[in-house]
């Protein structure tokens, strides 16, 4: 009896929730979406792309600066209005530091990375890593790709000369994945060998089951604690640390100091183990960085995944859209001629402020095919709009 009424009142708390979550948005005075039963207004997204789908959304809200919709039953509010956008990004952004991935950092190696982390957390690493992308370091890294670029052009040649087609976006993840790999490993990969892991790494990073995880941890976060899921395979994890763990050990055996990333991450894991040692959380209750080899292991998977994978996806639609348009890629090869007979060198770092067409061409392409269709925030205390 008591079991029976308890199933009861549970199922009357379900459906109560269930019919008055959809009317979030309503209740705010906030146009919006209204949402299926624990669908949300995902549901059409099942069945055409992302971009499609947003697009289609932002056609029917056209006169909107905001509309309100729901990721399954969480909701959210989707921005239009460009000066409001600049105020959450810009001046606002102190009330959305938090972004709405999450990954349990107790389970997931992949979930200590800057991407997933909240708060004081998020600022602290995030400081840290400011620290290895200025104008100096990245111009050490003009070497990696002069280096690995000759590979590419052999590789091209040799296609050519066999009279092969060349899959575009599979030689650039090449590249890309050869030049991050060495920037932050200080390893050279040669991803156009084929036997090299590397190679296909990215493809297994960016793997539907990936995708899939990553939405669970968006949208149900005690599911994924739960479920005590992964973002990326085991074997994918296991690779990257064995190859972090060999060159640690090497450098350490022969004391060798090298100026990328790696380096960067042991010097600042060395200076702050007393850190270690102290309050393991932030007063905001993000946990305080352990700056462990888990802490550079979340690190150097993020910069893997997410730096090769989006450089090459540049590059790809880049080289489409100079297909397309003969006059605009000879303007950009007149272009980095003309840099190169100025110079009597190959592009350097500080030539590269020189390829003013070349740039404007390269947003024009990132405008055209953006890497990120949303990027999504969470509001971490009250916020009001300031019109």
């Amino acid at each position: 009896m008591l079991l029976t009424l308890g199933v009861l009142l549970a199922t009357c708390c379900i459906l109560l929730w269930a019919l008055s979550s959809p009317f979030y948005w309503k209740r705010k005075g906030v146009p919006y979406l209204f949402p299926l039963p624990l669908f949300g207004s995902n549901l059409p997204s099942f069945f055409v792309s992302l971009q499609d789908f947003y697009e289609e959304l932002y056609k029917n809200y056209q006169n909107e600066k905001y509309f309100g919709l729901h990721y399954f039953t969480r909701p959210a509010l989707l921005i239009k209005n460009p000066s409001l956008i600049k105020d959450i990004f810009i001046k606002d952004f102190e009330y959305f530091t938090s972004n709405a991935l999450y990954s349990n950092t107790d389970n997931d190696p992949f979930g200590g990375n800057l991407l997933f982390l909240h708060g004081q957390a998020w600022k602290e690493i995030r400081l840290k890593l400011s620290h290895q992308f200025t104008p100096s370091k990245l111009r050490l890294m003009n070497d990696y790709v002069e280096n690995i670029m000759k590979h590419a052009t052999d590789f091209i040649n040799k296609s050519v000369k066999q009279n092969e087609p060349i899959e575009i976006v599979k030689m650039n993840a090449n590249i890309a994945t050869d030049i991050i790999v060495q920037a932050v490993f200080g390893i050279e990969t040669d991803c156009f060998e084929e036997k090299s892991y590397f190679s296909s790494l990215g493809a297994k990073m960016f793997s539907p089951k990936t995708n899939t995880k990553v939405l669970i941890g968006t949208v149900a976060p005690k599911l994924n604690d739960l479920l005590k899921i992964n973002i990326f395979e085991k074997d994918v994890t296991e690779f990257v640390i064995n190859v972090m763990k060999d060159v640690i050990e090497y450098r350490e055996k022969n004391q060798f100091n090298k100026k990328d990333f790696l380096g960067a991450m042991m010097n600042i894991m060395k200076t702050n183990e007393k850190n270690n040692k102290k309050e393991k959380y932030f007063p905001d209750k993000t946990r305080v960085p352990e700056y462990s080899l888990k802490t550079i292991l979340a690190q150097a998977l993020l910069l893997i995944s997410a730096a090769s994978e989006s450089t090459a996806m540049a590059m790809s639609f880049f080289l489409y859209e100079a297909s397309l348009n003969q006059e605009i890629q000879d303007k950009c090869r007149e272009e980095i001629i003309a840099v190169v007979e100025e110079t009597g060198t190959d592009i350097r770092y500080e030539d590269v402020s020189k390829l003013t067409y070349l740039d404007m061409a390269i947003k024009e392409t990132m405008r055209k095919h953006p890497l990120f269709i949303v990027l999504m925030r969470k509001c971490t205390k009250r916020y009001q709009f300031r019109d």
